[in-house]
């Protein structure tokens, strides 16, 4: 299925959505999901939609994820799924645990755990395929790419709701 149309069918009207972007901007492809939160930032100026660049702290976004009380929390970044560099997937909770992922201070599984605890929305895991994540400030064209296809597909969404 297409993300558009995994989009169109997850989000409904009224629902408040929050979308964190997780990376290192120092690491190459590793940026994906922070350039994702920059490109939705300079498109989406919602009451109902929280943007966070969380970067390689996610877990110091937890209160506001929480105080936000969202219906459905995106987590959005570079991962290794398998897939062709700047490919988005949907990585379904249980199976995080078997994916590797970018930097980050917390173990994704930890930070995920907490979430679905404290939070009590629905968390979504969308992966971007990495090119490359050595020491770098460009994200691969490829990667850029497909991080702007995903935030084209979101934004396509989220106007709607």
């Amino acid at each position: 299925m297409e993300m558009r149309d995994y989009l169109k069918r997850l989000i409904r009207p009224g629902q408040k959505i929050a979308v964190l972007g997780v990376g290192s901007t120092l690491r190459s492809d590793d940026a994906a999901g922070m350039y994702f939160i920059e490109l939705l930032e300079s498109l989406v100026k919602k009451e109902n939609v929280l943007l966070i660049a969380g970067s390689t702290a996610p877990e110091n976004f937890t209160g506001v994820i929480k105080n936000f009380a969202p219906d459905i929390l995106f987590i959005v970044d570079a991962a290794h799924v398998g897939g062709a560099p700047g490919e988005a997937r949907v990585i379904p909770v249980e199976d995080i645990s078997g994916i590797s992922f970018s930097t980050h201070m917390l173990p994704l599984p930890v930070l995920l755990k907490y979430l679905e605890a404290e939070v009590t929305c629905e968390v979504i895991c969308i992966g971007i395929q990495p090119k490359c994540t050595e020491a770098g400030f460009s994200l691969s064209e490829e990667v850029r790419e497909g991080t702007e296809r995903l935030a084209e597909d979101f934004y396509r969404t989220l106007i709607t709701v």
